[in-house]
């Protein structure tokens, strides 16, 4: 029985993964909107503004908050082997904790200290696909611990080319 535990206790975060993952889709909820990247965008809807998002994209807040979308929305903008990742497989509430773990496995500091079981939630949601490491396993999926996410890479791109037109 003993050396069945660890299978038995896998089978129940990787049940409790799942459910989570049906029970956020099914009330699938968009960042706060208290947070700063949904007030930005709130105060900025009718003008443009990419000279101010652009000196906030190397930002702590603005890298969490991007990692908090993808967690909640899911991405599908990069064309890796291994695929769309779906939105929705931690709660909202979850989220913030899973991207604080995975801006330090980065080697960058949040601004609070992740919570303890965050590296709980990352093994089992996230792990399978990015790593223990947050590598990406051989480049099937994203490395989570580049300098610049490629999804903020691609933002300074475009905001960079719309300052050169205007």
């Amino acid at each position: 029985m003993q050396k069945n535990l660890p299978y038995i206790a896998i089978g129940i975060v990787l049940l409790y993964a799942l459910y989570n993952a049906k029970v956020s889709t099914s009330k699938k909820e968009p960042s706060s909107p208290n947070s700063p990247y949904m007030k930005h965008i709130a105060e900025h809807q009718e003008n443009t503004h990419y000279a101010e998002e652009l000196s906030q994209l190397h930002t702590i807040p603005y890298l969490k908050e991007y990692i908090i979308k993808v967690i909640n929305h899911g991405s599908n903008q990069f064309g890796f082997k291994g695929g769309e990742m779906e939105g929705g497989y931690a709660s909202p509430q979850d989220a913030p904790k899973i991207a604080c773990y995975v801006i330090e496995l980065s080697g960058k500091r949040c601004q609070e200290p992740y919570a303890k079981d965050a590296a709980m939630f990352y093994s089992s949601i996230c792990a399978g696909c990015h790593g223990e490491d947050g590598k990406g396993l051989g480049g099937t999926y994203p490395d989570l611990t580049k300098k610049q996410l490629l999804g903020i890479g691609q933002r300074e791109s475009f905001l960079t080319s719309m300052l050169k037109k205007h």
